[in-house]
Formats: C-alpha cells, sequence, structure tokens
C-alpha cells in the first residue's frame, strides 16, 4: 500500500470500529523477528470468532461449523434438513463483529 489514504479515511469514518490485522504466510519467514510485508488491501469486514479462528466469509463459517458439530450424539440421529436447520439457527444467533481489517503479506 503505497497510499495510506484509504486507511485513514477508514479510521477517520469509523473511529469505533476495532482494526485487526491479518497476516498471510508471506509476511514472515522465521528468519528474523520481524520482517518487513506488504498490506495487500484493507476494507470493513463482518467477521466472527469461532475456534479461535476469525471467519471473514459467512459461507465459510456455515461449512466450519457444520463440519465440527456433524460428529456430535446430540444431532446423530436429526434428519439432514433438521441439521441444516439447526445450523442455520446457530448462524443466525451467532455475533458478527464489524471492523476495519489490514491484509498483510
Amino acid at each position: 500500500m503505497n497510499d495510506t489514504t484509504k486507511l485513514r479515511n477508514l479510521i477517520i469514518e469509523n473511529p469505533d470500529l476495532p482494526l485487526l490485522i491479518f497476516c498471510g504466510e508471506d509476511a514472515w519467514h522465521d528468519e528474523y523477528p520481524y520482517e518487513q510485508a506488504d498490506v495487500g488491501r484493507v476494507g470493513i469486514k463482518e467477521l466472527t470468532l469461532y475456534n479461535d479462528y476469525w471467519w471473514l466469509d459467512k459461507d465459510d463459517y456455515v461449512e466450519e461449523l457444520a463440519n465440527n458439530l456433524f460428529d456430535e450424539e446430540e444431532y446423530k440421529d436429526i434428519s439432514d434438513e433438521e441439521y441444516d436447520q439447526m445450523i442455520s439457527q446457530k448462524v443466525s444467533e451467532t455475533e458478527f463483529v464489524k471492523a476495519i481489517v489490514i491484509y498483510v503479506g
């Protein structure tokens, strides 16, 4: 990111939003404690924290939730339709946080 105008404007226009920074594998090569990396993009996203991971895409979150709960004892005797409804209900009850997100690396 050669110009910080977009990031600066996002912060000024949304001062109450948290700022989250996500680093890709190109951001650190295990050679030095700190390495310079390029900012790939910046924007406002709605995301949720599940199993210690931030989920930036609701569809990916639905898939992860469905995969994780599939083997749970309490859901083993319900139909596929009931299971899908249960997942939809859990997703609708999930808190998604709006944040300014910076992608590095």
